[in-house]
């Protein structure tokens, strides 16, 4: 036998009365406007997608690869529209 509490003999915490950090929208609501914003995953995604490719581009036009990093430099723009 134990002698810890049950789930039952536990005193339910009271609510918190604090600010209410998600507001009706489902928004963030807790940071101030001069804060740092949040920056949602497919945006990161996007962002890490175009890197990459400006990467390969660069090893790609020093190893003479010309029509390759072409390509590889088409497809960080497409991947760079939907940082718009």
């Amino acid at each position: 036998m134990r002698n810890s509490t049950t789930t039952t003999d536990r005193l339910d915490r009271p609510p918190d009365t604090g600010d209410q950090t998600v507001g009706v929208d489902g928004d963030n609501d807790a940071m101030d406007l001069g804060q740092n914003t949040a920056v949602d995953l497919g945006r990161i995604a996007w962002l890490g997608t175009v890197l990459v490719c400006l990467v390969a581009v660069l090893i790609l036009v020093l190893q003479g690869y010309y029509g390759y990093a072409a390509v590889t430099f088409a497809v960080a723009l497409a991947a760079g529209i939907n940082l718009l």
